[in-house]
């Protein structure tokens, strides 16, 4: 009995050694993952918070959910320089579950800017122009569904999304 109650102490005491160690799972980590948790567009800024809206669409359709559905996030711990409209990839850890979720920034990256040939504003820029143009008195998430120059007219089309709400604006390259 004696020996059975050494061992039992050896095994327990060798799992909470072993068990407060670090761990490579979910939660948080000294070491940061190899890719961002969110690649998207910043659509709105407060203070030290950014409001980041992922800038690819996922289909929900199969399992009763909507066709197009963009996840979107505020950011706490955000850099100073963030402007409305650049493209940023974020890394992060726990999401509280609501929409847009909430999460604390743990590395922002902010991702070279398009400026096509021929055009006067970068990608963001125009995206930026886009926002200050759409008079709209909703102010939830608004994702940005597609961004092109067209050299031709000279301007920037920026198509915004907000729920079932598509809205096309024509940004000059001002």
């Amino acid at each position: 009995m004696r020996k059975f109650l050494f061992f039992l102490w050896i095994v327990l005491l060798g799992m909470v050694l072993f068990g407060c160690g670090s761990s490579s799972g979910s939660g948080a980590s000294n070491t940061e993952p190899d890719s961002p948790g969110m690649e998207g567009y910043v659509i709105n800024v407060e203070g030290d918070r950014i409001l980041v809206v992922e800038s690819k669409a996922q289909d929900f359709s199969s399992t009763g959910g909507v066709e197009e559905f963009y996840s979107a996030i505020w950011f706490s711990k955000a850099p100073e320089n963030m402007k409305i409209g650049q493209k940023v990839q974020v890394w992060f850890d726990i999401v509280a579950e609501s929409y847009p979720g909430q999460s604390e920034a743990k590395k922002v990256v902010i991702l070279p800017s398009e400026r096509p040939e021929g055009a006067n504003l970068n990608e963001a820029e125009a995206i930026r122009k886009a926002f200050e143009a759409h008079d709209s008195e909703y102010m939830g998430v608004t994702a940005v569904r597609e961004v092109s120059y067209e050299a031709g007219k000279d301007a920037w089309l920026v198509v915004l999304k907000q729920e079932a709400e598509e809205f096309e604006i024509v940004v000059k390259d001002e």
